[in-house]
């Protein structure tokens, strides 16, 4: 009949909004694209700020914790740099990755690479870089010196980028670490 409410493809016009966007779920729409943090934010629910909180203090000490643990094969670090290195980095980079809960993660990369902390955030993931370098790159007699130089300066960038987070923390810190050596 002419006067049929179906379409062609046998669906009803009141079913059609429903199918389409059942579709567009599935295949996705090439008109109407949406940003890739409209998606992420669809499937990471709005948590609380005590939630936030309690996941940031898990990843946190959970990083800490696996630092802790790559400081116990500190004793190791003539034979087997490779582990102290990776514990004591994945440590950094679980902690870190916390304050992902506390902010979100796309206002956290927003942060890390803003005008005022690009260069420490550039300079903290360098370090880590060096310090796995050292660790598995360089030959073992040559690589344990080194190992120790890339934590220390990987603790450095990992103090210097955490007191970017502070308002007036860089201050602070350049006064403190200036009374500890005598400098004005």
């Amino acid at each position: 009949p002419a006067c049929s409410s179906r379409s062609e493809t046998g669906f009803s016009s009141d079913t059609m909004p429903g199918v389409k966007k059942f579709f567009k779920g599935i295949f996705g729409n090439e008109e109407e694209e949406d940003s890739w943090t409209d998606q992420f934010s669809e499937y990471c629910p709005k948590l609380s700020m005590k939630t936030r909180i309690i996941c940031w203090g898990v990843c946190f000490g959970l990083g800490m914790f696996i630092s802790f643990l790559g400081g116990l094969f500190v004793l190791k670090i003539t034979t087997q740099p490779e582990i102290f290195a990776t514990l004591y980095t994945v440590g950094n980079l679980i902690s870190i990755s916390g304050t992902c809960f506390l902010w979100g993660p796309c206002a956290q990369c927003k942060k890390m690479w803003d005008k005022e902390r690009w260069l420490a955030s550039l300079i903290f993931f360098f370090s880590m870089a060096v310090t796995l370098t050292c660790a598995f790159a360089v030959p073992t007699p040559i690589n344990v010196p080194l190992v120790i130089f890339a934590l220390i300066f990987q603790f450095c960038a990992l103090v210097w980028y955490s007191a970017s987070f502070i308002p007036c923390g860089r201050k602070i810190l350049k006064k403190i670490v200036a009374s500890v050596c005598c400098c004005t």
